[in-house]
């Protein structure tokens, strides 16, 4: 809409806090304004959180973190709901639904990177977050466990899994019903990934779901194409040109008990979406499959496959989550959550 952001009507402050720092001038209609975290809060370091007021103004902006070495990241701030309460009805759930809500983050391989988790509050009823972090290894075997404890609104608890992981596999964070009651649903948390080697870093942040179970709650395990249950998988994941290298790392979480293993289908188009060429993936239950398309599909398919091609993660037997990047071969790569269709 063509109308102007007036004056202090947007604002900054540390999560929990009711020390907001305003921004003191209007933002004409269209207009894009970079707003330098550093001089509005320059008392804030990793892992503080910042809480962004934006009134009605923005939904989704954009930030940028630029190290002392010059590389930077770009990802995106998570929308923080203001219509939720907390339904302690949650913690009575496990009979049926298992762990429930599941967040899963990748676990990039701990020799060469460092992962870390930071829960987020992503709803202003969440005044304390009873998280637990489970961490597995590709095959589906849990190998450990940290309990966060009921998480005040301000706290600033980062878990580094790659310490506690064994191997690539998937962290899931899921509510601690022993440690507090006051949960909403939408459990969010911050995955930050540093290459040891070069110092790079990529972050990305999303929310929770049920996963992978016939029986419902409040549109819970969620569909994308049409009424719950979603209990199939379709992903799109671009592939970036050579000499890039394009990963794709797909999460089988499973909220009570389903098949045992994936079927999963891993689908080569080129640009006009004419299939090239075809692969089979098998991920067990609760396990994780971390791929390079360009090991999948050889120098030959991808040439016939020509400029601009894309796979299709296609399953038609469980709900996969996954994540997806791009690698140089140097140390600098990129990192963010797949949506489904």
């Amino acid at each position: 809409h063509p109308v102007a952001i007036p004056s202090h009507d947007i604002g900054f402050a540390r999560m929990g806090s009711l020390d907001i720092i305003t921004l003191a001038e209007s933002i004409a209609p269209f207009a894009t304004r970079a707003v330098r975290m550093r001089e509005m809060l320059p008392q804030l370091s990793w892992p503080d959180q910042i809480e962004i007021h934006a009134g009605k103004n923005i939904v989704r902006p954009r930030y940028e973190v630029v190290a002392r070495s010059g590389r930077s990241r770009i990802a995106h701030p998570n929308v923080e709901r203001s219509d939720l309460q907390n339904d302690a009805g949650l913690s009575h759930l496990t009979p049926y639904m298992g762990k429930g809500h599941i967040l899963p983050g990748a676990v990039l391989p701990p020799d060469a990177f460092i992962t870390e988790v930071l829960p987020t509050p992503m709803s202003t009823a969440q005044q304390h977050l009873p998280v637990q972090a489970l961490i597995f290894n590709s095959e589906g075997d849990c190998v450990a466990e940290h309990r966060f404890g009921a998480l005040p609104r301000d706290h600033r608890e980062a878990l580094d899994v790659s310490s506690l992981a064994r191997g690539a596999g998937h962290v899931e964070l899921i509510y601690d019903f022993d440690a507090g009651t006051d949960v909403d649903g939408w459990l969010h948390a911050l995955f930050r990934y540093r290459h040891r080697k070069s110092g790079h870093a990529a972050e990305t942040s999303f929310g929770s779901h049920m996963f992978n179970s016939a029986l419902t709650w409040r549109g819970e395990p969620q569909s994308y194409s049409g009424p719950p249950p979603g209990l199939s998988t379709r992903l799109f994941l671009r592939v970036a040109p050579a000499p890039l290298r394009t990963f794709c790392h797909l999460i089988y979480p499973v909220s009570q008990s389903w098949h045992a293993h994936s079927t999963t289908s891993l689908l080569l188009r080129n640009s006009a979406g004419e299939e090239i060429a075809k692969t089979e993936l098998i991920i067990p239950a609760s396990g994780s499959r971390l791929w390079h398309v360009q090991d999948v599909f050889d120098a030959s398919v991808l040439a016939k496959a020509g400029p601009y091609p894309y796979v299709i993660v296609r399953d038609e037997t469980c709900r996969l989550f996954g994540y997806h990047g791009v690698e140089t071969g140097e140390g600098s790569f990129s990192l963010d959550h797949m949506f489904g269709f």
